[in-house]
Order: structure tokens, then sequence, then C-alpha cells
């Protein structure tokens, strides 16, 4: 049964203070929201200003301080994060590129086939020849959009890629099962955060097993569409409907 108001609030906290490590999952409703500036036809093109718009986000921004806030209170205390979102801000409020995987890729990065290669040098050289307007400049962004180690055609390196290279993430993904691992037993507060049914095989569904089979753990799932808990973590979960930075702006 979902519990509103103080006395959630309270059982929140009183479960990260008493964990001794903390699983933690991102999902989109931690994304900021972009007002949409431009119409560019091409969706590459519209991916790179996406990706300079989350790279410029200025740190006063509400995600940045919510992500702050959490790592706070997460403090010396083990933890991994699984995150949804390719915005890559996770990694600006102080949590460790160690302790992240990010199984649905980085708006940082760029991918042929073969490659993956760091975007910024290369989307801002295209958004650069974009500025001029003109009908060569929508022609000649394409040439830029090559992979400087085989000249193959880019794309962003995110799940969206229809080519999209596994092997970015698969190291950390590896790193993240054997830190799970350890986890048995143990006090484990596991946080979901604004996590959707867009890939629920990679947070939701893993999440609730894990808190079914260690009954140490405390499970707190903050989402303002999808709050709802398995019957089975009735006992050990925490549900609250609302949108989770909003919720840690908040507390």
């Amino acid at each position: 049964m979902m519990v509103d108001g103080k006395e959630t609030v309270q059982q929140v906290f009183e479960a990260i203070e008493h964990a001794e490590m903390f699983l933690i999952g991102v999902g989109t409703e931690c994304m900021p929201v972009r007002e949409q500036t431009t119409v560019l036809r091409e969706p590459f093109l519209a991916d790179c200003e996406k990706s300079r718009f989350y790279e410029e986000l200025p740190e006063e921004h509400e995600v940045l301080r919510a992500y702050r806030r959490l790592r706070e209170l997460i403090g010396a205390k083990p933890y991994f994060v699984v995150t949804l979102n390719t915005d890559d801000l996770i990694y600006r409020a102080g949590f460790e590129a160690d302790l992240v995987v990010a199984p649905c890729g980085s708006m940082r990065k760029l991918q042929c086939t073969e490659h993956i290669v760091e975007a910024a040098k290369i989307r801002d050289e295209i958004l650069t020849q974009m500025q001029g307007g003109a009908k060569e400049c929508e022609d000649g962004w394409q040439a830029l959009a090559v992979c400087p180690q085989c000249g193959r055609r880019l794309g962003f390196h995110t799940i969206k890629n229809p080519d999209y290279l596994e092997e970015g993430y698969l190291p950390q993904w590896n790193k993240y099962m054997k830190w799970l691992s350890c986890t048995l037993n143990r006090r484990l507060c596991i946080l979901e955060l604004g996590v959707d049914f867009e890939y629920p095989q990679v947070i939701r569904f893993p999440f609730e097993k894990t808190a079914y089979f260690n009954q140490k753990s405390k499970f707190i799932r903050i989402n303002k569409k999808f709050p709802q808990l398995a019957e089975e973590l009735s006992v050990q979960g925490i549900n609250i409907r609302e949108n989770p930075i909003d919720f840690l702006n908040r507390n």
C-alpha cells in the first residue's frame, strides 16, 4: 500500500540511514526537459543539439541539484548506479564513473558500426557549420559526421541507434553484476527513481527480484506515473507518487 506525507518521507530517510549499501536505478523522469528552439528535419542534427544541451546544462539546474543531493545522502557507503538515461548528467554530480553503468548508451559518444568516439569535437564542428543556414551547410555536415578511424558514417552511441555497440557498456555491466552478488544478506537500500516500463528488464524487474531475495533490503520506488509495488514487496517496500527530482530537491 502506498502512503503519503511526512511519515513516508521519514521512512525513506530511516532506510537510507540504516543501509550498508545502495543500489540506485535512474529512469527518464530524472531527465531535464528541453524546449525545442529550432526545427531540424535531420534527426542526427537534432541529437547534436540535444547532446550539447546536456553538456551545457547549468550547475544550478534542478536535475543536477537533485543528483548532488542524492550523492550527499549516500555519503561514504558503497553504491552502484544503473541509469537508463543517456544525458550523462549523473557523472557531473560526484558519482564515480567506475560505479555507474548506462546500458542505453551516452550522448557524449558517437559510433559507426565498429568504433566508439567522443562526440564533442565532431558535434560542435557540425553545429558550427549549420549556423550558416544555407543549403550547402545542410548538405556539408554529412562530410563531418564520419568516423575518424575508418571513415564510416557516425550516429550517436545510444540504444536508439540500430547499430548500437553494446561493448560500450558491457565491461561496466559485468562489474555491476559482480558488485550485486556481494549485496546478499546486507542491509541494501534499493532506490528506484523515475523508472518507467520502456526497459523493465534492466531496472524495474531485476531490482524487485533483488529485494525479494534479500530480506534485509529496503526497496524505495519514487515515480510520478508508475509508483506501484509488487505485492511481494508490500512489507519491505516504500512507494511515493512524485517526480523524484522534486522529491530530492524538496527533502
